[in-house]
């Protein structure tokens, strides 16, 4: 039943609005693929004009035609789409991908990660250090990659510069990760 969601996120929040953007993102992730496709297809429909076969079929009627072939390509891009989700699944095999590809994925840290690491982390390992050797090796461990992300990535000191003056601490680095 279409009714305006209680939560204030807008009209059709959880059902068609949601269908339609799902069927939005399968689309889109065969987009680049069926980019080819059409273009081939485009230069066989600009080839079609010079066939004289076409007589007598509703593809010689400009308007029919054009319709028709629109329909069918929806409905194609639409079945290719649906089969490209849900049966060859290979969107599971993309974020693989970039999670690979991603160097943020693996040993470097994002300047969120940074934040809340050094905010909440490393002081908690570094009190716990005080009364257990095991987690103030850990703290060691953890100060050091901290500092090593924050020294080696400009574009993540600036972001962290951001993060601080979002959370009105006043502070440019946290826990003076900063270079000595």
């Amino acid at each position: 039943m279409l009714a305006w969601s209680d939560r204030g996120s807008g009209f059709l929040a959880g059902g068609v609005k949601k269908w339609f953007m799902l069927q939005m993102w399968r689309i889109q992730q065969v987009a680049q693929i069926i980019t080819i496709v059409l273009l081939a297809f485009n230069l066989a429909l600009l080839l079609q004009t010079k066939m004289d076969w076409r007589e007598g079929t509703i593809w010689a009627d400009t308007y029919a035609g054009v319709i028709v072939i629109m329909l069918v390509l929806v409905l194609a891009i639409w079945v290719f789409a649906l089969a490209w989700d849900l049966w060859f699944k290979m969107w599971r095999e993309q974020q693989t991908v970039l999670a690979e590809r991603n160097p943020y994925a693996k040993e470097k840290m994002t300047s969120k990660e940074i934040a809340i690491y050094s905010i909440c982390w490393l002081p908690l390992l570094e009190q716990l250090g005080k009364t257990d050797p095991d987690m103030q090796k850990a703290a060691v461990y953890l100060r050091t990659w901290l500092e090593k992300a924050y020294n080696t990535d400009p574009i993540a000191v600036e972001d962290l510069k951001d993060i601080m003056d979002y959370l009105g601490n006043g502070r440019s680095m946290p826990f003076n990760l900063a270079k000595k």
